[in-house]
């Protein structure tokens, strides 16, 4: 081998190294950019769902006149936090917007079953799964720097059907 035929070799080997790096550098780039624009949505998201999942589960366990228009109206509020924070949330989380507006929904769904315990139970059940799913869908796109994929939608999707169907007249136990 001479030594031209050298310089080609780790000149070429240069080239690749260089327009490896500027691709690679580029998703680096748009990753801390999404990264970056979900940073501050995140842990309000976090503590929206958990406050309107908790205090609808014990709206539906509580007696008392008093004590039910209570928890009623601190799971107003909570709904009222998820309901201003959903359009910011709605392009950088695209596909999970069934699942917010199933649990912005979940205190009148509460109200309208009160009395009915099995559905309350399975409403609640399926309102923390679709919670706990929500929270790890939202923190693996903060933590890849990515949009949710085809089967976190999905999941999100049927997850929150569940939920709705319970509400519609559907099953009052989990024997589907």
């Amino acid at each position: 081998m001479t030594a031209q035929e050298t310089t080609l070799i780790a000149a070429v080997i240069a080239a690749f190294a260089s327009v490896a790096k500027l691709f690679f550098d580029r998703f680096s780039e748009n990753r801390s950019s999404f990264r970056a624009l979900l940073q501050p949505l995140v842990a309000e998201l976090g503590e929206a769902l958990h406050g309107i999942v908790s205090t609808c589960n014990v709206m539906g366990r509580v007696s008392g006149d008093t004590s039910y228009a209570n928890w009623r109206k601190k799971a107003e509020v909570e709904r009222d936090k998820l309901k201003e924070l959903r359009p910011q949330l709605r392009y950088p989380l695209w596909g999970i917007d069934e699942g917010l507006r199933v649990l912005i929904r979940l205190p009148e769904w509460t109200a309208h079953a009160k009395g009915q315990t099995g559905r309350l139970v399975l409403l609640n059940k399926r309102a923390t799964r679709l919670r706990g799913l929500l929270d790890v869908v939202a923190l693996r796109c903060y933590r890849n720097g990515r949009l949710p994929d085809a089967l976190e939608r999905l999941q999100v999707r049927l997850y929150a059907w569940h939920c709705r169907r319970v509400f519609e007249n559907g099953p009052t136990s989990d024997e589907e």
